[in-house]
């Protein structure tokens, strides 16, 4: 941090009406160092800013939180300060950007829409984007925006091949590089097929407590969406589990459509850790659709450790008493 960033920062943090939060990621890559350092000092030079440390998993990469809408994989120094700032005061400047046309549009946006913006600190037109799309998460709440810095996490960028900043991506499948037409963005974000929505905006819909909407979401497309089968065979235990919850209230609504996860799910058993194995077949048994019988049997006769057995068991189980008929009393009719 340079010296005039430092006074930016004084003049800035002397000029704060209230506290303000921020949350800082802390994971095991040895970048999460750079950015320690950054919300200490943001700490130290601005006092009213209280930075709540949480520790990731091993495998994630660190980041710093704003709300929940806004996250940065970067330390936003350099072009990427003053951004930075308004988006962490609230500060109506980046709002102002933001034509009134774009704002009505925002409007008729109800698919979560899942924003990444690679920057860089050098880069002297990324903070014009950053200011475009940053207000957004405040305008609309289905929308994240999410920064990534191509110097600091290079990888990041190499897995989306980018090659220039600023890019803008959006679901993984919209991009722009360049100057960027918000008017655009809003068309395209207003028009999308839900369907087609990638697995990380499903996972920051299942982060916010939003399962319900994902449920609703493809009990009004008639679809499982496909990225919904990637959450469902997901490696971390609490994105599993809230797809499975989705699951449940699928398969208690719309049984039919439950049914289209047993095919493609069963792709994924075969080289999944037991684990997520267990909670597979878990799934296919709350489908409780006949097809997976034979499946499960397959799997009580192989060899198999004896939890992912267990769970076949009672899958095997649930599905039989979903298909005996009962009688006002209760009681299986005879």
């Amino acid at each position: 941090m340079t010296p005039k960033e430092k006074e930016r920062l004084r003049i800035w943090g002397k000029g704060l009406s209230g506290d303000i939060e921020i949350r800082f990621l802390a994971t095991q890559d040895t970048r999460s160092q750079a950015l320690s350092k950054f919300c200490a000092d943001l700490a130290r030079f601005a006092p009213k800013v209280r930075v709540l440390r949480e520790e990731g998993e091993p495998h994630e990469v660190p980041a710093v939180w704003i709300g929940s809408g806004l996250r940065y994989h970067g330390v936003p120094l350099g072009t990427e300060l003053e951004p930075f700032l308004e988006a962490l005061s609230n500060s109506d400047q980046g709002a102002a950007c933001i034509p009134r046309s774009v704002r009505d549009g925002l409007a008729h946006i109800t698919v979560p829409a899942e924003l990444r913006l690679y920057v860089s600190q050098q880069c002297h037109f990324c903070p014009v984007t950053a200011r475009q799309v940053i207000p957004l998460v405040r305008m609309n709440e289905s929308i994240r925006v999410t920064i990534v810095d191509c110097v600091l996490f290079p990888e990041m960028a190499r897995s989306h091949t980018i090659r220039s900043v600023p890019t803008l991506l959006l679901d993984e499948q919209f991009r722009w590089t360049g100057a960027l037409q918000p008017e655009e963005l809003v068309a395209v974000m207003a028009n999308r097929n839900p369907a087609k929505l990638s697995a990380a905006s499903l996972e920051g819909l299942l982060k916010d407590g939003r399962a319900s909407e994902v449920a609703e979401m493809m009990i009004a497309q008639q679809s499982i969406f496909p990225a919904f089968i990637d959450l469902l065979s997901h490696e971390k235990l609490f994105i599993r589990l809230g797809a499975m919850v989705i699951m449940e209230e699928i398969s208690g609504r719309n049984p039919e459509l439950a049914a289209q996860v047993i095919d493609p799910l069963w792709e994924r058993f075969p080289p999944a850790k037991d684990q997520v194995k267990g909670d597979i077949i878990y799934v296919l048994g709350e489908s409780g659709n006949h097809e997976v019988v034979l499946r499960l049997e397959m799997i009580l006769a192989g060899s198999y450790n004896s939890e992912v057995k267990e769970a076949a068991k009672e899958a095997l189980g649930k599905i039989h008493r979903k298909a005996t008929p009962h009688d006002i009393c209760g009681e299986p009719r005879r």
